[in-house]
């Protein structure tokens, strides 16, 4: 009696074997497409971005060697008169 009372809430779906063919074929499909998309993937990107490194390694260094001053400046080992240091 008692299972009978909860076999909706054990069995919310109905065990079918079509549905789990289904989910069975949609799960290899989407595995073998995406194995495929992996090895098509380029090694390398197709342009040099050794110039955007070079500008983006310097821009970093810059801003690194700003906040340097600004933190001397704050600490009054430099002078704050500089407007960047404002």
């Amino acid at each position: 009696m008692w299972a009978a009372s909860v076999g909706g809430f054990w069995d919310p779906v109905r065990f079918s074997w079509p549905l789990m063919g289904i989910l069975l074929i949609g799960t290899v499909v989407l595995t073998i497409g995406f194995a495929v998309w992996m090895v098509l993937q380029p090694e390398e990107p197709e342009h040099d971005t050794t110039d955007l490194v070079k500008k983006a390694a310097e821009r970093d260094r810059a801003a690194a060697r700003t906040v340097g001053r600004r933190q001397d400046a704050d600490a009054g080992r430099a002078d704050a008169s500089e407007p960047e240091l404002r």
